[in-house]
């Protein structure tokens, strides 16, 4: 009974996690180049499946701290286009690769702009990089290929440096639609051959609002199930408290 008393009140967690990354989702659904998240359960169904036994929430170890792992969805937001000739999109996989004072970042927000002195900038201040540092140029005319080629006033001047990972498990999202690798090495690489740079596009965030409506309500009949169970318990308990007891 105080088994299943745990296993509900450890359920209505799991829940009201999953309703704080739904609504952090929604809430960041019109924000460019944002990516959701979501919970998978699916380490921890491996790790039975090779068991060879049925998942078994209350064993011991490590199985349980892989009852809930948050990953972030990487899947490609839908492209609009801006017009502002500094706007960039990715189509394809990678990120663009930029320069912060706790190290270098990555992002898919290519909504850039100008610092005095010439430096192309995220509009939380940091550089820009391309293939030979930071991205500074002036000038009129700014043409940028789907290669990442970056021409001024008819001359080529940088490429940006467009990178990718093999796997995506080390990219932790640290806020403002950036990510940062939780290796202080990473194997970067060149993205695949179809990717390509947009001029004059923005990526819109791959929050589906419909879905996450869905996902809302069902988080929230499944908290109210596991509430009901909880106090079902609890009243069995104290029926084979103060009439079982009484009986003997």
């Amino acid at each position: 009974m105080f088994d299943g008393m745990i296993e509900s009140a450890r359920s209505c967690l799991k829940e009201e996690i999953r309703m704080d990354i739904i609504a952090n989702n929604l809430a960041n659904s019109n924000v460019i180049g944002f990516k959701s998240g979501r919970i998978s359960f699916q380490q921890m169904l491996e790790n039975a499946e090779k068991a060879d036994r049925p998942v078994n929430s209350s064993d011991k170890g490590d199985s349980n701290r892989m009852l809930i792992n948050l990953k972030t969805d990487m899947s490609q937001g839908d492209i609009r286009r801006s017009g502002n000739e500094l706007d960039l999109a990715i189509f394809g996989k990678g990120f663009f690769k930029i320069s912060t004072p706790e190290g270098f970042r990555y992002t898919r927000k290519g909504n850039f702009t100008l610092d005095s002195q010439g430096g192309l900038i995220t509009h939380d201040g940091n550089m820009v990089m391309g293939k030979g540092g930071p991205i500074n140029f002036v000038g009129d005319e700014i043409t940028i290929d789907e290669q990442g080629f970056l021409s001024v006033d008819g001359t080529q001047v940088d490429q940006f440096d467009i990178v990718d990972f093999e796997d995506y498990e080390n990219l932790i999202n640290a806020g403002g639609s950036v990510f940062m690798h939780t290796s202080p090495s990473p194997a970067e690489k060149p993205p695949p051959p179809e990717t390509s740079i947009k001029q004059g596009y923005i990526e819109l965030s791959n929050v589906n609002i419909a879905e996450e409506m869905v996902s809302m309500i069902h988080s929230l009949r499944a908290f109210e199930s596991y509430q009901k169970a909880i106090q079902a318990l609890d009243g069995l308990n104290n029926r084979a408290i103060n009439e079982v007891g009484r009986l003997r």
